[in-house]
């Protein structure tokens, strides 16, 4: 599948969703018959098109990983169908060195795989960018990532906890790494950064327990807190939004199965907040989701800062998701998230559920096309 393919898929789906309003029955027969979705074996085309894509990998990953060739050629085969992907970021970026992409390829086959592409705040995946970056192969990258990370130890240890009070965000970390040219460069960043890095997205989790904290301590209208919710409640309330708890794969559909993967549960939101967890990408956009229909939380919020805000009464629902779409997508890149894509499953239920008429909320939207999605009256 190439550029134009993949940019078929997206102009698609959003055809579909402006104009006239689609109701939630028409939203989920469209995902059912008329929706095209961007696989993890779309991206492998993609990036490298070569005839020879499944032979590459499957004899690169026997040499890096020492895994029996029939073996691994058996999982490439099942990755190149389309019928799973590998889960393992170690193995993804195996993946990219193997197939000698780029720095950009190796975020979309990243992002395409998990709910992130490179992070830009760990010091391992930053060595990996670097290499990728340069054309440096995976046995040079882990050679460079043992001296930088001895670095990143050494000086987060000079500094105690390696947190600076100032929040930085990921993108301006990921901003000041573009820069970073030779291994001299890689090494000096690493000196100088490394209290801004870490394995789990820190802005991510001050925003997490932001709009958390939000649900969790709601006001009354006369503006005086009530009792606090308990996690097992926010989740029952506003979280779960008709998707089933059930675990067991066989009682989905394929397309089920894509919107569900990685829902939070009461567990998960507790790992996230006691950091046993890094913040999802989901969690984030069902935060935001939710909490953009609660009067005051613009309320003290930089304009900068709130995606989600109110807009004029004469402004149509077309360009209304026009403009969410633009502010989800920078609020998501701020804390190095994926951003919006039309050829996801959820990323399309949430672009539809942003398409709201005047006065309606975003979250019941979305909670009504999900009850139909997973048949809940």
């Amino acid at each position: 599948m190439g550029m134009d393919d993949m940019t078929v898929i997206s102009g698609n789906n959003m055809a579909f969703l402006l104009g006239a309003d689609k109701t939630p029955q028409q939203m989920v027969e469209f995902l059912k018959e008329g929706a095209r979705f961007r696989g993890f074996n779309d991206v492998l085309e993609r990036v490298y098109p070569g005839e020879d894509l499944a032979s590459k990998l499957a004899q690169g990953l026997s040499e890096l990983t020492g895994e029996e060739y029939g073996s691994i050629s058996r999982k490439v085969r099942n990755w190149i169908k389309g019928q799973n992907m590998p889960k393992n970021r170690e193995t993804l970026f195996q993946i990219c060195f193997i197939l000698g992409l780029d720095e950009a390829q190796a975020g979309l086959v990243l992002g395409t795989a998990s709910e992130t592409g490179i992070h830009y705040r760990n010091p391992e995946e930053l060595v990996y960018a670097y290499a990728l970056r340069n054309g440096k192969s995976y046995e040079e990258a882990q050679h460079l990532k043992e001296e930088a990370c001895r670095i990143y130890e050494e000086e987060v240890g000079k500094k105690g906890s390696g947190k600076k009070e100032t929040p930085v965000y990921t993108k301006q970390v990921r901003d000041t790494f573009c820069h970073v040219s030779c291994d001299e460069d890689l090494f000096e960043f690493f000196r100088k950064h490394s209290g801004e890095l870490g394995i789990l997205h820190e802005t991510a989790y001050a925003k997490f327990t932001e709009l958390l904290d939000y649900l969790q301590n709601p006001k009354g209208e006369s503006g005086e807190p009530e009792r606090k919710f308990t996690m097992e409640e926010v989740v029952r309330d506003y979280i779960r939004m008709n998707v089933p708890q059930t675990k067991k794969v066989s009682d989905y559909i394929l397309l089920q199965r894509l919107v569900k993967k990685y829902w939070p549960n009461e567990s998960n939101l507790l790992n996230m907040r006691s950091r046993k967890e890094d913040v999802s990408r989901k969690v984030l956009i069902l935060l935001y989701l939710i909490t953009e229909a609660f009067d005051g939380m613009e309320d003290g919020e930089e304009d900068e800062e709130y995606y989600l805000d109110d807009f004029e009464e004469d402004e149509d629902s077309d360009i209304r998701l026009e403009i969410r779409f633009e502010k989800m997508n920078l609020f998501l890149d701020s804390y190095g998230m994926n951003l919006l894509d039309p050829g996801n499953p959820f990323d399309l239920l949430v672009l539809y559920a942003m398409k709201t008429q005047e006065g309606d909320f975003v979250s019941d939207r979305m909670e009504a096309v999900l009850s139909v999605l997973f048949d809940e009256e």
